[in-house]
């Protein structure tokens, strides 16, 4: 049976055999993953999700290794109580979908022992007062182009080099709320 194991720690690791094959992060500046197994030789495979941060007046930033993107999705119900009725519950009337929460998560991994430059320009675009605008396929495809970052969390992270990041923000849509008659 021909097993493929993922390694993705966000650090470096030590050289280690594995029986099957193991695909690694690769930080080295190209930011594809490398798969390698002593039966096969070295495959270079793509990026799957790259995601960058747009900005006008601002320099793009684009993460230099994929994060982890996850989604919570939230209708927004109204329920009614009828007085004095003979069944059991109430009755919903659902007006309309909320904003998509978005959570952000990754590392940020310097190749030197220094702490890594990438932290200084999320915090910039994390500080602005404006609405972002997102290129990520993963995230395009739900029909999300702007986000607002509502917080963002860096936590303790072993190593000077290494430091770990979150960011929860919301689907921010574009509403004309002027209307000519």
């Amino acid at each position: 049976m021909d097993t493929t194991k993922v390694i993705a720690p966000g650090f470096n690791l030590p050289p280690i055999l594995f029986k099957d094959k193991v695909v690694i992060i690769n930080n080295s500046g190209n930011s594809s993953l490398e798969l390698s197994g002593q039966s096969t030789g070295s495959l270079v495979v793509t990026r799957q999700f790259p995601l960058t941060f747009h900005v006008q007046g601002f320099e793009s930033f684009t993460f230099p290794i994929d994060p982890f993107i996850s989604f919570s999705f939230r209708n927004i119900i109204t329920r009614r109580a009828i007085a004095k009725g003979k069944k059991r519950g109430t009755i919903k009337e659902r007006f309309t979908t909320d904003d998509v929460e978005i959570t952000i998560s990754g590392v940020f991994i310097s190749n030197e022992d220094i702490y890594p430059v990438e932290v200084d320009k999320l915090r910039e675009f994390c500080e602005l007062p404006i609405s972002i605008r997102v290129e990520c396929t993963l995230i395009n495809n739900r029909g999300i182009d702007s986000i607002a970052i509502d917080t963002y969390d860096l936590p303790a992270t072993a190593g000077v080099n290494n430091q770990a990041f979150q960011i929860k923000a919301y689907s921010d849509d574009v509403y004309n709320l002027l209307i000519e008659k």
